[in-house]
């Protein structure tokens, strides 16, 4: 009898079986348990030099104190629930600090056709996956190893993503900075933060896309970061002050100004022009990105008794 060809849920399985199969091996306590008495704080000059630096940022947004406050709150009691249902009701969602008339303009995305609108969106989630591929490869050695090998739950992000025009996009420098700034320790604790957090960020984003660009599709986006917020935290909630919580907050606003950047100042003509010509010509990148949200997430699961 002929073997049949393989398809799309063999594949998912084979990866998920290959990334259970990297967490079987590893031996010894988990992050959770290693780290479990110790609390980890903000780099020095957090509230003077160092917020002066993220200040210089073209349209960098300083997180509020209430949104600070609330969402530490939410995070130290262990409450990953409360910590993504109070972000997406109570935070900005966008992350960027905007001129008023820009900030107008911004406001009426809606009305420009709905394909415009996915394409851009995509350009600019593909400019961040493959700057983040870039920036990591980028990090001291001893750093880049622990991050390839500590961290099996962050593999298999956003692989429904369909490649597609990609433009030059680097993290800012803060970022790395912010991982290099200490010892390894507290580099593993900083980069946990910043991947749970960002997720927290990002579904509460695609849920308010999904409503400003007519992109009703994006909902199912965002309950995909939703998950992987509750499994990244699940793995590890790494205890830390409020002022580092504040320092994480500060680089992840620091990487969204960056991407407002990209797509007002530095690419714009290539960024929506592609999106105008691609509403006529591109139409099946849209169409795989729906459907690869029909794909599973590969997730690894989190023993609940190690999250903190």
């Amino acid at each position: 009898m002929s073997e049949r060809p393989p398809t799309s849920d063999d594949h998912a399985a084979g990866a998920d079986s290959e990334t259970h199969a990297k967490v079987d091996r590893e031996t010894g306590p988990s992050l959770a348990q290693r780290f479990a008495d110790r609390t980890f704080a903000a780099s020095e000059g957090l509230h003077g030099p160092l917020l002066a630096q993220f200040e210089a940022i073209p349209y960098f947004r300083q997180a509020t104190d209430p949104e600070v406050e609330f969402s530490f709150a939410a995070y130290q009691r262990g409450d990953i629930e409360t910590l993504i249902q109070a972000w997406a009701t109570h935070a900005e969602p966008t992350r960027a600090s905007m001129p008023p008339a820009l900030r107008w303009a911004y406001t009426q995305a809606g009305r420009a056709p709905r394909t415009t609108n996915a394409l851009v969106f995509l350009t600019s989630l593909r400019a961040v996956l493959r700057a983040g591929e870039r920036f990591r490869s980028g990090l001291q050695p001893e750093l880049r190893a622990v991050l390839e090998t500590e961290f099996p739950w962050l593999e298999h992000r956003h692989e429904h993503v369909p490649a597609g025009y990609t433009p030059s996009f680097e993290f800012p420098p803060v970022f790395r900075e912010f991982l290099e700034r200490g010892d390894l320790d507290q580099a593993r604790a900083r980069w946990q933060l910043a991947v749970g957090l960002n997720e927290v960020q990002q579904c509460a984003y695609s849920d308010y896309a999904a409503r400003l660009f007519r992109l009703p599709e994006l909902r199912r986006h965002a309950q995909r970061e939703r998950d992987l917020a509750r499994n990244y935290f699940g793995h590890w909630s790494p205890h830390c002050t409020e002022d580092l919580w504040r320092e994480t907050l500060y680089v992840l606003d620091a990487l969204n100004a960056a991407v407002f950047e990209l797509l007002c100042d530095l690419r714009p003509g290539q960024i929506f022009g592609r999106g105008l010509i691609g509403a006529l010509t591109q139409r099946a990148q849209w169409r795989a990105f729906v459907e690869g949200l029909d794909g599973p997430q590969i997730t690894v699961p989190a023993p609940k008794s190690q999250a903190r």
